[in-house]
């Protein structure tokens, strides 16, 4: 198991245990003592667990989940400009998918133009937007989260699974020692699947993301195209 999935189960064990010892963690996970006291040390680092003695408690201060109504509202003339910059990757007669993020929403008036676009997003108000500018677009359908207006599942994860993208577009929580992290495992799982059957992947970031770390890992930066907001104010570099 790649250490970036040890770390996505460490989570997932944390969140529905709480706590674990060490030697529970190696029983659940078939890894060595050494290898999870390695892993539980660099999680550590990234603010997503503490250590206790002999194991770890999922640290609970990184899930701040804010409705999408405020999130909405927050840092907009930087998320149009990430927008504005990110459109400039799709092209006339690509298949894109774009997450329920509140960043990547400001696409829509940024695509209107580019002919023969189809969009696959599991963002319901965006799908709305796109339809009233007769933009070609799929809803994945799902379990809705109140919160976040955001279609996640079982089921929206395998309408993402038969279809191929030339692109994905997406935002998260956090960005920070070199991972791409946030706060929701529903909607982690949502991003993964559409990284996975996407040609290239555009993270879209703005500075109030910078520097914070969430428990839910959804990718190595290096991974993914980043457009970042006033770069030079921060120690992250741009991809």
């Amino acid at each position: 198991m790649l250490q970036l999935q040890r770390h996505n189960e460490i989570m997932a064990l944390l969140d529905k245990h709480k706590e674990l010892t060490v030697k529970e963690l190696c029983a659940l996970l078939y890894c060595s003592p050494a290898t999870v006291r390695r892993d539980l040390t660099e999680m550590e680092k990234q603010g997503l667990l503490r250590r206790s003695f002999g194991g770890a408690v999922l640290n609970d201060s990184v899930f701040d989940q804010q409705p999408l109504s405020l999130r909405g509202k927050a840092n907009v003339p930087e998320k149009q400009r990430l927008c504005a910059k990110a459109a400039d990757m799709v092209q006339a007669g690509n298949t894109v998918f774009i997450d329920a993020s509140s960043t990547t929403y400001f696409l829509a008036p940024y695509l209107k133009d580019i002919p023969d676009l189809t969009v696959i997003t599991n963002n319901p108000h965006l799908n709305v937007v796109l339809s009233q500018m007769k933009v070609n677009n799929y809803c994945t359908g799902g379990k809705m989260l109140n919160d976040s207006i955001a279609l996640v599942g079982s089921e929206a994860e395998r309408f993402i699974e038969g279809l191929h993208a030339d692109a994905f577009f997406f935002s998260a929580r956090g960005l920070s020692h070199g991972l791409i992290t946030d706060s929701s495992k529903e909607e982690r799982d949502i991003k993964i699947a559409m990284l996975a059957h996407s040609d290239n992947a555009y993270f879209l970031c703005d500075s109030q993301k910078f520097d914070h770390t969430y428990p839910y890992v959804i990718t190595q930066q290096d991974r993914v195209r980043c457009f970042l907001s006033d770069p030079s104010d921060t120690n992250i570099p741009t991809c």
